[in-house]
C-alpha cells in the first residue's frame, strides 16, 4: 500500500509541475498574440505610409515647375530623393 501512496504523491507532484508549465505557456501564448497584433497594426500603418509617400512621390515626378531651370528644380529632386529614402526605410521596417 505504501508503494501506491508513493506513486500517487509522485503523480500529484508531476501534475502540479505540468499545470505550472501550462500556465507559463498560456501566458507566453497570450503575450505573443499581443505582439503579433501590434506588429500587424504597425505593418498596416507602414503600408499606408508607403502608399501615401508613393502617391506624393508620383505627384512630385509629374509636376513640372513653371521655370524649368535653377533652384526650384534641384529642390524638387532633393525632395524626391528624401521621399524615396523614407519609402526605403519603411520597406526595411516591414522586412524586420
Amino acid at each position: 500500500m505504501s508503494d501506491l501512496a508513493e506513486r500517487i504523491r509522485t503523480a500529484r507532484a508531476r501534475l502540479g509541475e505540468v499545470m505550472g508549465e501550462r500556465e507559463r505557456l498560456a501566458t507566453t501564448v497570450s503575450r505573443m498574440e499581443n505582439e503579433l497584433r501590434d506588429r500587424e497594426r504597425n505593418t498596416e500603418v507602414l503600408k499606408a505610409r508607403i502608399a501615401e509617400l508613393e502617391r506624393e512621390n508620383e505627384v512630385l515626378r509629374t509636376v513640372r515647375p513653371s521655370n524649368t531651370g535653377g533652384q526650384h528644380r534641384s529642390g524638387t529632386k532633393e525632395r524626391i530623393d528624401e521621399l524615396v529614402n523614407e519609402i526605403d526605410r519603411c520597406l526595411e521596417l516591414l522586412k524586420a
